[in-house]
């Protein structure tokens, strides 16, 4: 993960590397907060600053996508999530967004039909050339789209993705300062409005191979290993 961890019970890191927080949180819930949590509600506080006027469009209904989402409707953001496994668009409804299917025809057009003629921003979590392009043509004028997923191949922009206005930006990390942002989602959590814990599932560590089974099945969102030993 990132060269800086591997399967252990404790690591010894530097100083700027640790985020202190409350010991009476659950451990096993903290782990996903340093990486696509944090992506994906950063993209949403951090990177965009969105509000209630800014209606979003997320594409990619896992962790980072429905991190974003929770983030989006925490801070009274219009939310669309877009994927193509039905239990992730009802994930996404439960957590207060718009679900669409990224399987119809017609996407931009669906999303700027529930955005009121275009989102203010949108965050791809799926590093689909196709997706993208429908991202771009689903903003408004001067609208944002937001990469989050490493590319894998060449991305073309077809004719017209760009015009009135409309950017596009890589977000790393979501734009975060961990040690200021992880104790903000936390109190969230705390207070209801981030539930993220409900994304995440355990496994003992020797059940590693069936948690990969279940994420690569689209069963679970977030597997989380807990050593032999440990009190789940």
């Amino acid at each position: 993960w990132f060269g800086q961890s591997s399967f252990t019970e404790y690591a010894l890191v530097s100083a700027r590397n640790a985020v202190r927080v409350d010991p009476a949180l659950p451990v096993e819930l903290l782990g996903p907060l340093g990486c696509g949590f944090l992506t994906g509600a950063g993209a949403v506080l951090n990177t965009f600053r969105a509000g209630p006027g800014d209606p979003l469009v997320v594409l990619g209904a896992g962790a980072v996508g429905l991190a974003a989402v929770m983030a989006a409707v925490a801070s009274g953001v219009p939310v669309v999530a877009v994927d193509r496994l039905p239990r992730r668009l009802e994930l996404a409804e439960r957590f207060g967004a718009v679900p669409l299917s990224a399987d119809a025809a017609g996407l931009p057009e669906r999303v700027r039909r529930l955005t009121d003629g275009g989102a203010r921003y949108a965050l791809d979590t799926t590093a689909s050339p196709a997706l993208i392009n429908d991202a771009l043509r689903a903003l408004r004028p001067t609208g944002t789209l937001g990469l989050v997923a490493r590319l894998n191949s060449a991305l073309s922009l077809e004719p017209g993705t760009l015009d009135r206005g409309r950017s596009v930006r890589h977000i790393c990390e979501g734009d975060a300062v961990p040690g200021l942002l992880i104790p903000v989602l936390t109190e969230l959590w705390r207070a209801g409005r981030f539930p993220f814990d409900q994304l995440i599932r355990t496994y003992p560590l020797a059940d590693v191979n069936e948690a990969e089974r279940d994420c690569e099945a689209g069963r679970v969102v977030k597997p989380v290993l807990i050593p032999e030993g440990r009190s789940r």
